[in-house]
């Protein structure tokens, strides 16, 4: 239930909305901040479509709306390195077996603990995890059969985690294709969309002196213009609002030590925002 009075500006929105949730690793946690701001002022998706990170807390959406900010809040303050990638001893067998830093087993653990459906058809809300054909590089929707192999292949960052089959078909990270999924979700059926994208939109003012620094800085370019692309071609027809994110530029997307910092400053600056564009509406 909506705890507070403001309201909010999307009520004569489009239906259906869509919550479009996006990828970033250890910057995920500034998604629990935007939903819980979100609804908190009784701001509710009709259907879900989520990349990498973005899908698992997608489909814990769909699955339980009214508990899914508890739920991850829970799954996040509980959150480190170790949990997805174990101790050297594993990294390294893991970098034998599979070439990359993990294989699923402890990401796939984590998805058991927290979310109980099987299927997409078990959950509540329509649901869609964004992925990437391995080989023609094309985003694509995986909204039914079985929820965690779908989860599994969104989130299989190149070199981090292996490729996942579904179908006969390889995948990676949808991240590497569709970051911020507006087009998915409007493909998927959504006639108006909230994109919370939790990367950051400011970038460090110094040159990077390093090559993963360098490599870092590239990859966040690129993300922002692919989310920017997006918008600017659609919002003419569509109605697009994307959440402002707190996540710093110096934070790394495998960096777990601020995440309690992430998920008060996402929830206070999702809540002025919202509350600003309650007000103004004509700035949406």
């Amino acid at each position: 239930m909506p705890t507070s009075s403001t309201m909010h500006p999307f009520g004569d929105w489009p239906r259906p909305l869509a919550f479009a949730l996006s990828g970033g690793g250890a910057f995920g946690s500034v998604h629990v901040g935007m939903l819980r701001a979100l609804l908190e002022r009784g701001v509710r998706p009709d259907l879900v479509v989520g990349t990498s990170v973005g899908a698992l807390h997608g489909a814990l959406l769909a699955e339980d709306v009214d508990g899914a900010v508890e739920r991850l809040d829970w799954l996040w303050r509980g959150m480190d390195r170790r949990a997805l990638f174990g101790g050297r001893i594993t990294l390294a067998k893991s970098l034998v077996r599979t070439r990359t830093m993990s294989d699923h087993r402890r990401l796939d653990a984590l998805i058991r603990a927290h979310l109980h459906a099987e299927r997409f058809e078990d959950l509540d809300l329509p649901f869609a995890a964004v992925v990437t054909d391995a080989l023609s590089g094309e985003p694509d929707l995986v909204q039914n059969g079985a929820v965690r192999p779908a989860l599994l292949a969104s989130a299989a960052v190149p070199g981090i985690f292996p490729p996942v089959e579904i179908e006969g078909r390889l995948y990676i990270d949808g991240g590497v294709s569709a970051n911020v999924p507006i087009r998915q979700a409007i493909s998927f059926g959504a006639a108006s969309v909230i994109a919370l994208d939790a990367t950051p939109v400011a970038f460090s003012s110094s040159r990077p002196r390093s090559f993963s620094g360098g490599l870092i800085h590239s990859m966040s370019l690129m993300l922002r213009n692919q989310r920017s692309n997006a918008v600017e071609e659609l919002a003419h027809r569509y109605r697009i609002a994307v959440m402002p994110s707190p996540t710093p530029p110096d934070l790394g997307s495998f960096n777990f030590d601020r995440t309690d910092e992430l998920l008060q400053s996402s929830h206070a600056a999702s809540s002025a925002v919202l509350d600003e564009w309650s007000v103004n509406s004509d700035r949406l």
